[in-house]
């Protein structure tokens, strides 16, 4: 069977558009996650994975479970602490705890702003939250950190929506699009 010039092209044309769409798969995998255990619902850039670890608040050790997923150096994880009581003390204290653990996270200058969080609820209920941005080096590690995290507590749970991003993705302006994708999504049932 012989290829006539024409379609010769057009299988070159074909395989060329093919490459590039290959080349330009996008790096974000946006998917709509609801955690039924930790009660909210978010959109992460790709498959989170789960852990659990303890977390001191008003001097009882309690445990966080986490939820994260990572692309390209930056981490977009969410928080979740079963507090023992749904009391409006015990969401203070659970903000505190967590905003101040997120801040000593970074060595260099943070800056928070109080903000409002959207349930899932419909029609969606308001929660007042803590937006916390700290620019500058994590621990011993002299690279470039931005963290941008939101804390908020509603019923028996606190929560931390946080991005952080690492070296170079901590230098591009341009990631700001995808954290705030990763934020806006966060509700809280």
């Amino acid at each position: 069977m012989a290829v006539t010039a024409t379609a010769g092209r057009r299988i070159g044309l074909g395989a060329v558009a093919c490459a590039l769409l290959m080349a330009c798969s996008p790096k974000y995998d946006w998917r709509t996650v609801h955690s039924n255990e930790g009660a909210y619902a978010v959109d992460y850039p790709a498959k989170p994975t789960a852990e659990a670890r303890p977390i001191a608040i008003n001097g009882q050790r309690m445990p966080m479970t986490m939820q994260a997923a990572s692309v390209d150096g930056t981490l977009f994880a969410i928080g979740v602490v079963e507090l023992p009581e749904d009391d409006p003390v015990w969401r203070q204290r659970a903000v505190e705890a967590l905003r101040n653990g997120l801040s000593a996270n970074l060595k260099g200058r943070v800056t928070e702003r109080d903000i409002a969080v959207q349930t899932a609820a419909q029609p969606p209920l308001s929660l007042p939250a803590v937006e916390l941005i700290a620019q500058g080096a994590g621990g011993d590690d002299p690279a470039p950190r931005r963290l941008t995290a939101r804390v908020v507590a509603t019923g028996k749970r606190a929560y931390q929506a946080v991005v952080l991003e690492s070296g170079d993705a901590a230098r591009d302006v341009r990631q700001q699009e995808q954290v705030d994708q990763f934020l806006s999504s966060f509700h809280p049932y």
